[in-house]
C-alpha cells in the first residue's frame, strides 16, 4: 500500500508538472502570436499595395501613392476606411537610407502627417494638431545620426526623427470638406512630395488577412529580427524573431501547438472586437486607452491590425462603434434606425458618421448605395438642423423620402456605424461627451 501511495504522488507530481509545462507553452505560443501579427499585418498590407499598385501604375517607387478620390466600396486594401480624407501612403525601408517628407502650409484644412513603426504604433504624429506652421520637411531615419531642427539657408525648416524600427508606414489625410472641395483637396495633397531610397527587390504578392503559421513566421520574422525593438528573447524558443523557415525547424510538438494556437487567437480577437459594442449600456463604445500607440498590450495591437489597421491615437482621432440598437438587438441591414447627433460635438477638427457592412472575419467596408453616400458629419451639404442645432439621421436601405438626413445602409447582413471625432476635446477624450442610443423605427 505505501508502495503504491508513492507512485501515485510520484504520478501526481508528473501530471502536475506537465500540466504547468503545457499552460506555460501555451501561453508563450499566444504571445508570440500576438506580437508577431501586427508585424505581418503591415507587411501584408505593403505588399497588397506594392501589387496592386504595380498593376495599375500607380506607384512610383520612393514616392507617395497619392489616392485622389475617397474611400468607396471598392476601396478594401484596408480594413475600416474613412470617407472624409484623401490618402496619401508610402511604405519605407529606412535601412536603405534616410527619407525626406515636405508638409506644406495647410491653413483651414485638416490634415495628418502619421509615421508607424513596423508593428503599427504611431510614433511621429504631425498637421493641424501643431498649427500652422508653414512649410517644413521632416526627415526620417534608422540608426545613428543627430535628431533635432535645421534651418537651411532660404529653406524650409528641416526637422529630423530617429525611426524605432527600419520599416515604417507613412499615412497622409488630408480632409475634402465636400464634393465641390476635392479638386481643391487634391491640389492641397499633391503638396506632399516625398524623397526616399526605393524598396528592396521583391515580388510582392497578396496574402492571406489571417495565416497559417508557417506564413505568419515567414513574413514577421525577417522584421522582427533585423529590429532590437520588435525582439523578445523570451520567446525564441517558439520560432518568434527567427530564421523565415522557423517553423519547419521547429518540434513536432510546437508546430502542433502553433496549428491550435494560432487560429483560436484570430478567433479570440475577433469576439473581443465584436464583444466591445455590445457591453456599453448605450450600445456605444470608444476606442480603447493606448490604441496606436506604444501604451497598447499587444493584444489591443493585434486586434487593431485585424480590425483597424492603421488607427490613430486618441488624442488625435476618437472613435465610436455601434453594433446594437437602443433594445439591444444587432444592427441589421434592410432595418430603418434613427440617431440624433447633439449640435456642437466637441471636436476641433471635424466629426462623421460612417456606415460599413462586416463581413464574417470582423473587417468592415462600405457597400454601394444610389446615392453614393458612405458618410455623414458636419461637412456633409443639403441636411437639415434641427431646432436645437442637432441631427437627425435617417440610417436605412431604403430612401426614407425628402426633407431627411439619410445615411444608406446595406439591404442584409450585420452592420456597424463608427463615429469619428478628429481633434477631440476633453469632453469627448474622458467620454463624458457620448451619443445617444441608436432608435429602431417601426412602422
Amino acid at each position: 500500500m505505501r508502495k503504491l501511495l508513492i507512485a501515485l504522488l510520484v504520478l501526481g507530481g508528473l501530471a502536475g508538472g506537465l500540466w504547468l509545462w503545457g499552460r506555460g507553452a501555451l501561453a508563450e505560443t499566444t504571445s508570440a502570436a500576438l506580437k508577431a501579427y501586427p508585424v505581418y499585418a503591415v507587411a501584408r498590407t505593403e505588399s497588397e499595395t506594392r501589387f496592386r499598385g504595380g498593376q495599375d501604375g500607380s506607384l512610383i517607387a520612393g514616392a507617395l501613392r497619392h489616392s485622389t478620390r475617397l474611400s468607396g466600396p471598392r476601396d478594401r486594401w484596408v480594413t475600416t476606411p474613412n470617407n472624409d480624407t484623401l490618402y496619401s501612403s508610402a511604405f519605407l525601408d529606412l535601412s536603405r537610407g534616410p527619407a525626406e517628407l515636405d508638409i506644406p502650409s495647410l491653413p483651414g484644412r485638416y490634415h495628418s502627417v502619421a509615421v508607424m513603426d513596423a508593428r503599427t504604433d504611431n510614433w511621429l504624429l504631425l498637421g493641424t494638431r501643431d498649427g500652422d506652421r508653414g512649410p517644413r520637411t521632416i526627415r526620417l531615419l534608422f540608426g545613428d545620426g543627430p535628431e533635432g531642427e535645421r534651418l537651411p539657408e532660404g529653406g524650409a525648416t528641416v526637422t529630423t526623427y530617429r525611426a524605432p524600427t527600419d520599416r515604417v508606414w507613412l499615412l497622409v489625410r488630408t480632409l475634402v470638406e465636400g464634393p465641390e472641395d476635392l479638386p481643391a483637396a487634391r491640389a492641397a495633397q499633391q503638396g506632399f512630395v516625398l524623397r526616399a531610397p526605393a524598396p528592396a527587390d521583391g515580388t510582392p504578392t497578396i496574402l492571406p488577412v489571417t495565416p497559417d503559421p508557417a506564413t505568419l513566421l515567414k513574413v514577421a520574422n525577417p522584421i522582427i529580427a533585423a529590429n532590437p525593438h520588435l525582439q523578445d528573447r523570451a520567446l525564441a524558443a517558439t520560432g518568434h524573431g527567427g530564421a523565415a523557415d522557423v517553423f519547419e525547424t521547429l518540434p513536432a510538438w510546437r508546430q502542433w501547438l502553433w496549428r491550435i494556437v494560432l487560429p483560436r487567437t484570430f478567433e479570440r480577437l475577433r469576439a473581443e472586437i465584436a464583444a466591445g459594442p455590445r457591453q456599453s449600456p448605450d450600445g456605444w463604445s470608444r476606442t480603447p486607452a493606448g490604441i496606436g500607440s506604444a501604451d497598447a498590450p499587444d493584444g489591443l495591437r493585434a486586434a487593431v491590425a485585424l480590425g483597424g489597421l492603421g488607427a490613430l491615437p486618441a488624442d488625435e482621432a476618437v472613435y465610436w462603434t455601434a453594433v446594437l440598437d437602443s433594445s439591444g438587438a444587432d444592427l441589421v441591414g434592410g432595418t430603418r434606425y434613427r440617431l440624433k447627433v447633439p449640435a456642437n460635438v466637441p471636436a476641433r477638427a471635424f466629426w462623421s458618421l460612417s456606415m460599413y457592412e462586416r463581413l464574417p472575419d470582423g473587417r468592415l467596408f462600405f457597400v454601394e448605395n444610389p446615392i453614393n453616400r458612405y458618410t455623414v458629419g458636419n461637412r456633409t451639404p443639403g441636411l437639415a438642423r434641427d431646432a436645437d442645432g442637432g441631427l437627425t439621421l435617417i440610417l436605412d436601405s431604403t430612401d426614407p423620402g425628402p426633407g431627411t438626413n439619410w445615411l444608406p445602409a446595406p439591404v442584409k447582413g450585420p452592420i456597424t456605424v463608427i463615429f469619428r471625432a478628429y481633434l477631440p476635446e476633453q469632453a469627448i477624450q474622458r467620454a463624458e461627451w457620448r451619443l445617444p442610443p441608436i432608435e429602431k423605427v417601426t412602422p
